[in-house]
This record gives structure tokens, C-alpha cells and sequence, in this order.
């Protein structure tokens, strides 16, 4: 009875209405009514295609790359239609990648709030969180994700993981546990609550966790193995040998595990035995190589140092070698092994045996170029202009838009006495350096370098003034734009500044102190330039040709003719002197 009492009151009014009013005002009093909805319909039906049609725009704009177009084109869409919460989230998006945390984190909530059903908004909105260091706040929007959609397993670690970094363990326990609940002791859960158990110093609990595991898994032998993990931290290491060999008698292929034995060997002094357990893992093709190519780097790293044992570096670096030509047996087909092998090479001072190493690993890794900026710099390095041109050619093709590679080409023609097409590279390159300072002031030195040879010295001094423009106080730039100056004998003041400040910044380089020498010998300053080339020849320029020779120049100005004499026939033996100086031998005199 009540739905008929409640229909005859709301039919009331509109009784009464028909009533006053007649049949034919009826009609009258309805159609308006209708119209209006029609109309307000139509107006609502074009507001929402305007919101879309702004949206759409503002998603062109920020798929090409327009963030500031896009900005105000969402911001337009929010004003036709305030709860569109996709524009807030790609607002939010905008404007974390411009650094702007605030605005960000304002459009993620507002996204969060006027889209409830959406999870991706309440993702964003926890990262931001995060990012902002509001990690109560992301605790929360976790919280709110996983009572909404429960089954969302990954939620859970993000919550625990966030509760543990703020030190409420406790609390992540807790959210491990409703984990288990729900979708079982899963490996998954059993390792990273361990390992957050393990951080926070809960042993204790850790070993109950791992035990239910084990005794739940006993064929498993990953869990003996955190077992031996657990007792080497708290120093128990005869339990935990024991669980590590327990672990490969149920898993004996189980390399990743000898690599954990291995680190027991070797924290309780058993080097031997830690890498005969490390050579079986290497030479394990199924075992990952990332995890063989970490050891080694551990191994680079202590090997750096001597140790304790005066004895023990040359072990390390042998036992590292060994293990190196075990990874190469693994992996015949990967380029990591070469790489690593080329930088223990490098590192020993093995340049040309290094260079090989990175060759071969470019033969399996032609898309990496650290490789070949390595092979590049070894060629410049070991003065094989020949090959570095050869690399560098290689390197221009496959990386078109990267400046290094023609870099290393312009210096390669250049000291091939190719220098028109030197200059041709260096400007090729130079012109694809985007706000590198550094490095367009060595693409301007170089130029500085190849006009100087190709004896357009306007251009040079031009090219070496642009260079020290943007980065003033590099020594080598400085050095080799004075040398110049000082060998066509011009603009000497200048150059004894430019040498000196050299010598400032970079003491003891037996190049510099010669070109200074030279410098003050052009601008008759003999005694001081005697002081400065014996300094050059103290630090290793006597055995250089053409320092000896600048020697004997400077002491044939000081009256010392006979030392000069001595000094050329020395030059001469060792090569690399000046076209003149068979002259001056010859007819024993300084000639320039």
C-alpha cells in the first residue's frame, strides 16, 4: 500500500495543475518543460564533445614533444569540464617531468579524487609521494589501492617496502602476513621479507621465516642457501658451510649458489677453495653472465689495492685472469668477457694486449660505443693514427650524431698530414655538440691544431682563441696554441703567459716546460730558458729528440758551443728532431 500512497502524492500537484487549467494548457505546461531538457541535454552533449576535442589536442601537443602547448590546452579542458581526471593525471605527468613537484602533486590528487576507479591515478599519486619524500601519504594510497583491489599482489610489496624504509618493520610484517594469507608462502614473499628482515638486523625472525620455508620446500635448496647466508652474518660459520653444502648436494648445477659459498670461503679466509667455487660457476654457460660480471668487478676493485699480504694482489689479479678466460669459455658469443678482460689489461698498463680485448668485444657488440670510444683512445694513446682513423670512420657511420667519433677522426687525418680533410671532420663534428662546453672547446682546439699545420695560421689563432673562450684554463689548449706562436715567432708575450699559466695548472709535464723554454728563447731570455728545458729533461725529455735539441739550441746562445754540439749528435741518434739539424751539426752553428 505504501508505493500507491506515495505515486497518488506525487501525482497531486500535477492533478491539481490539469484541473485550473484545462486539456488544452495541458500540452502547454508539459512542452517546455521537455524543451528544456532537450536543450540542456544538448548543451551538456557538447560541453563533453568540447572537453574531449580540448583533450585530444592537448594529447598531440604532448605526444610531439610540446609540454608547454599541452599545458594550457589541458588547463582549457579542466575549465570546460573540472572533474576530468585523465586531465589532471597528464597535468601531473607534465609537470613532474618539468621539476615542478608542487603542481604535480596537486593534479595527481585532484586525479586520484575525481577518478576513484582508476588505479593507474592512485599509482602516480603514491609515486609522487614518494618523491616528495611523503612517505605517511604513499603509505596511505597504498593502503587505499589494496582495500579497493585486494587482489593487486604487487601493492603489497610497494606498501611493505615503504613501511620497512620508514622504520615501522613491524607494520611491513604485518602486510607480509595478510600476503600470505591471501595468495600463499609464494618465493616471491619469502625472499624479499627476508631480506628486509635481514637489513633491519631481525634475524632471528628471518631464520623462522626461512626454516617454514624450508620445512614447507625441502627439496628447495634456495632456502638452505639463505640459511647459509643468515649464520655467516651472525658469525656462525660452521652452520652455515654446513647449509651451503647442503643446498648443492639437493641442487649440485645450482652455480649461484657456489657463488655464495664462495664468498663464505673467502670471509673465513679460504681463498683457494672460494675460487676453485668460483671457477666451476664461471664456466657454467646457463648462469647468468651480469652476475659473473659483478664478481669480477668485485675482484678489479680489490685488486686496486695491495691488501694486507704484500702477496696478495698478484694472487688476486692471476686468480682474476683464470677467471676471465673461464667467462670467455662460458659466453664465446657475448663481448661482456672482452670488455672486462680489456679493462684488467688497461688497468695493468697491457695497452696494446687491452685494445685487442675491446676490438674482439666489438666484433659481438658493434651498438655499444663506450666500446668504441675505448678502442679510439687507445689507438690515439699508442700513436696508431693509421688505425684510430680506421675506428673512428667506423664509429662516424654507426653513430652519425655523436661528435666523438669525429673527433677522433679529425685528429687521426690530421696527424696523417691529411689535414684539408681533418678540418673537414672536425667541422662536421663540431656542428652536432649540443651544450658541451668541453667539448666544443676541443673540437675548436684541434681545428686550432690542423690550420696550424695546413700553415692557415689566421684560422688557427682564431680556432685556439675560440677554444680557450669557453674553457680558458685548459692546460693543453694553452700549451699547443703558445708553442705555435712561439715557433713562428709572433705574439711572444702572449705566449709566455699562455706557457706559463700551462705550467700552472699542469706541473712536471715534460712537454710544457719545452715549449716554455721555447717561448722565453724566441724572446731572448736564455739563462731562464736553460732553467726551464733542464727541468723538461729531468721529467723525461732526454729522451726525446726534439727536446735535446732544443737543449743544445739554448746553450749554443749561452756560448756553449761544444755542449751544443754534444747535445745535437745526441738529437740526431735519438730522431724526431728538426729538418735543420743535420745542417747544424754540420756546420756547427745554431740555424733556424
Amino acid at each position: 500500500m505504501r508505493p500507491e500512497r506515495h505515486l497518488h502524492i506525487c501525482l497531486l500537484p500535477l492533478m491539481l495543475i490539469t484541473a485550473a487549467c484545462g486539456g488544452a494548457r495541458q500540452a502547454t505546461v508539459k512542452e517546455p518543460a521537455a524543451e528544456g531538457d532537450a536543450r540542456a541535454m544538448a548543451m551538456g552533449q557538447d560541453k563533453r564533445a568540447q572537453a574531449m576535442r580540448q583533450f585530444m589536442e592537448a594529447t598531440q601537443a604532448r605526444l610531439a614533444g610540446q609540454p608547454d602547448k599541452a599545458i594550457p590546452l589541458y588547463l582549457q579542458c579542466l575549465r570546460t569540464d573540472p572533474n576530468n581526471a585523465a586531465a589532471h593525471f597528464e597535468l601531473a605527468k607534465i609537470y613532474h617531468q618539468k621539476q615542478n613537484p608542487t603542481e604535480a602533486l596537486e593534479h595527481a590528487k585532484q586525479a586520484a579524487l575525481k577518478g576513484k576507479d582508476v588505479i593507474w591515478y592512485r599509482f602516480l599519486l603514491a609515486d609522487m609521494h614518494q618523491q616528495n619524500l611523503q612517505y605517511n601519504e604513499a603509505i596511505a594510497v597504498y593502503r587505499g589501492i589494496i582495500n579497493k583491489w585486494p587482489e593487486r599482489h604487487e601493492v603489497y610489496f610497494d606498501l611493505a617496502n615503504t613501511l620497512a624504509y620508514t622504520g615501522q618493520v613491524g607494520e611491513a610484517v604485518k602486510v607480509y602476513a595478510e600476503m600470505e594469507k591471501r595468495f600463499g608462502l609464494s618465493e616471491e614473499i619469502i625472499m624479499r621479507q627476508f631480506g628486509m628482515l635481514a637489513a633491519a638486523g631481525r634475524l632471528d625472525e628471518a631464520e623462522k621465516l626461512v626454516k617454514r620455508a624450508a620445512e614447507a620446500h625441502p627439496k628447495e635448496a634456495s632456502y638452505q642457501g639463505l640459511l647459509g647466508e643468515l649464520y655467516d652474518r651472525r658469525g656462525e660459520h660452521d652452520k652455515a658451510l654446513a647449509q651451503y653444502l647442503k643446498a648443492l648436494d639437493l641442487d649440485p648445477g645450482n652455480s649461484m649458489m657456489r657463488i655464495g659459498l664462495a664468498e663464505h670461503y673467502y670471509a673465513t679466509g679460504k681463498h683457494q677453495e672460494a675460487f676453485d667455487q668460483l671457477e666451476q660457476a664461471f664456466l657454467d654457460p646457463e648462469m647468468d653472465i651480469d652476475a659473473k660480471m659483478q664478481v669480477l668487478i668485485g675482484f678489479f676493485e680489490m685488486s686496486n689495492f695491495e691488501g694486507q699480504d704484500p702477496a696478495d694482489r698478484p694472487t688476486l689479479i692471476r686468480r682474476s685472469y683464470a677467471l676471465i678466460e673461464a667467462l670467455e669459455l662460458a659466453h664465446p658469443e657475448s663481448g661482456k668477457p672482452h670488455t672486462i678482460h680489456g679493462d684488467f689489461l688497461l688497468r695493468d698498463g697491457k695497452l696494446e694486449e687491452a685494445r685487442e680485448q675491446f676490438i674482439i668485444a666489438l666484433r659481438h657488440e658493434r651498438d655499444r660505443f663506450p666500446i668504441w670510444m675505448q678502442v679510439m683512445q687507445l689507438d690515439l694513446q699508442l700513436g696508431d693514427h693509421a688505425s684510430l682513423h680506421q675506428h673512428a670512420s667506423e664509429a662516424a657511420e654507426l653513430f652519425p650524431l655523436l661528435p666523438e667519433a669525429h673527433l677522433f677522426n679529425g685528429i687521426a687525418l690530421s696527424r696523417l698530414g691529411r689535414h684539408e680533410e681533418a678540418i673537414e671532420a672536425l667541422i662536421a663534428g663540431r656542428d652536432l655538440v649540443v651544450d658541451n662546453r668541453p667539448l666544443e672547446a676541443q673540437f675548436w682546439s684541434s681545428l686550432g691544431d690542423a690550420y696550424n699545420e695546413s700553415r692557415q695560421f689566421a684560422k688557427s689563432d682564431a680556432a685556439f682563441d675560440k677554444a680557450l673562450a669557453l674553457v680558458p684554463d685548459d692546460p693543453t689548449t694553452l700549451n699547443n696554441h703558445a708553442y705555435y706562436l712561439s715557433v713562428r715567432n709572433e705574439q711572444l708575450e702572449k705566449a709566455a703567459r699562455m706557457s706559463g699559466r700551462s705550467n700552472d695548472l699542469a706541473p712536471g709535464q715534460t712537454s710544457f716546460q719545452d715549449t716554455y723554454a721555447w717561448v722565453l728563447f724566441r724572446q731572448g731570455k736564455f739563462d731562464e730558458a736553460r732553467t726551464w728545458i733542464e727541468k723538461a729533461m729531468a721529467s723525461g725529455g732526454d729522451d726525446e729528440g726534439v727536446i735535446v735539441e732544443h737543449y743544445g739550441d739554448i746553450l749554443y746562445q749561452l756560448g756553449d758551443t761544444k755542449g751544443a754540439m754534444e747535445q745535437w749528435r745526441r738529437a740526431a741518434e735519438l730522431g724526431g728532431a728538426s729538418d735543420a739539424l743535420g745542417r747544424k751539426i754540420k756546420e756547427g752553428r745554431w740555424l733556424e
